[in-house]
């Protein structure tokens, strides 16, 4: 009975050391990954589409006569730029965008001239600007300046007729501009962004020999709002 209970007690005792061994070597769980920041320094390409909404002020002096059309429609353009992110977050950025404009023609009654109306439509215009955002890891509410371009064409018409001889108009104004907008990293490459910008162009005589005076005066500004889909290289 004695060398049982000894056998057992030996047996119990070498599970037990066996046991603590394992416990003591077991490793620990591996901890998951630190989420790192996202940095926005790099180049890009990408394209943008949305909404351009001009406002013209048409004036014909020695009449005098003024008409305000609003040319409007679909926007369609490429961008191209470079993103540089400061240690403080500060993201600085340059970048250069071409658009073409569909649907932007319209006419708008000289003031007491009915049925004679100012007509006018901007097919493609672009922009060159410097921005400043701050990094909210994905997140960069940014705004802008710099310049702009933009084609206007225009004439003078009886609202169903061609354009009068001597009233055409077709001209590249030059101008500034200025916004801002909010773009979102998706992955470390793809990024999109919602973009608002406001241009204007000055005030600018065209030569129109039929007008009296021989001249119409247009001032041009646009606001244009576009969705955009980047690649960062």
């Amino acid at each position: 009975m004695k060398h049982i209970l000894t056998a057992s007690f030996l047996a119990i005792a070498t599970i037990s050391s066996a046991s603590a061994a394992d416990l003591g070597t077991k490793k620990p769980s591996a901890l998951p990954p630190l989420m790192t920041a996202y940095n926005w320094t790099g180049a890009y390409v990408g394209v943008d589409a949305g909404y351009l909404m001009g406002r013209v002020n048409a004036f014909v002096p020695g009449v005098p006569a003024s008409a305000s059309p609003s040319p409007a429609g679909f926007s369609l353009g490429a961008h191209a730029g470079y993103r540089y992110q400061l240690q403080n977050n500060i993201v600085l950025g340059a970048e250069v965008r071409a658009f073409a404009n569909f649907g932007t023609r319209k006419s708008k009654d000289y003031g007491g001239f009915p049925g004679t109306a100012q007509q006018v439509e901007t097919r493609w215009g672009g922009d060159a600007r410097l921005s400043v955002g701050y990094a909210i890891n994905r997140f960069l509410p940014y705004l802008t300046a710099g310049i702009a371009v933009s084609d206007m064409r225009g004439c003078i018409r009886v609202l169903g007729t061609p354009c009068f001889p001597g009233t055409s108009i077709s001209d590249t104004r030059f101008g500034w501009t200025v916004g801002g907008g909010l773009a979102y990293a998706f992955t470390n490459n793809l990024i999109a962004r919602v973009d608002y910008a406001y241009s204007d162009f000055g005030r600018k005589n065209h030569a129109t020999p039929i007008n009296p005076g021989g001249i119409t005066r247009i001032k041009l500004e646009t606001h244009a709002i576009r969705a955009g889909l980047s690649y960062k290289f």
